[in-house]
């Protein structure tokens, strides 16, 4: 098995300039698309009275399933000891809060009025199934930080598997 070698990106580099402007590009890609919905309707994304799951709704499902997808990384090295996934543990637990936020995200997006998110998040309808996602997504942030916390912290070293 050939040796793995993990290095800090300096930063310096023209094709790390290159990475965040294309970032910065799809960023302001994502915020003029949001901005059209907003303003267009959601009639832009394929939904009316008949379809009621345009292309958000299937985006917000795929990054929420994505998440757990991504921490399935982390489980490898910690829980079945695989030591070569270890290096990967710490970004896969950052990359599942990064795209569980995303998804919610597109969710909030597509209320019509986020600001009602309020009243959602204050008056809950235990018979809901979205109603439990609150709490859902709300432990699994829980968890992954923590479990980030006890990576990260090098007092908290002494919890995880060697």
């Amino acid at each position: 098995m050939t040796s793995v070698q993990y290095r800090e990106i300096e930063g310096r580099s023209a094709g790390y300039a290159a990475l965040l402007g294309v970032l910065g590009i799809l960023v302001l890609g994502g915020l003029a698309a949001a901005w059209t919905m907003e303003h267009q309707g959601h009639f832009i994304t394929g939904m009316s009275n008949r379809i009621v799951w345009g292309t958000p709704h299937v985006f917000a499902v795929f990054l929420i399933v994505a998440a757990s997808g991504a921490l399935n990384v982390a489980s490898i090295a910690s829980v079945f000891g695989r030591e070569l996934y270890k290096p990967l543990a710490r970004l896969s637990g950052l990359l599942a809060l990064t795209l569980l936020a995303g998804g919610l995200a597109v969710l909030v997006l597509d209320l019509g009025r986020p600001e009602r998110l309020v009243v959602a998040m204050t008056h809950y309808n235990f018979k809901s199934i979205f109603a439990w996602n609150i709490f859902l997504y709300t432990g699994f942030f829980a968890v992954v930080a923590l479990y980030l916390w006890t990576m990260f912290e090098r007092r908290m070293n002494r919890h995880t598997k060697p």
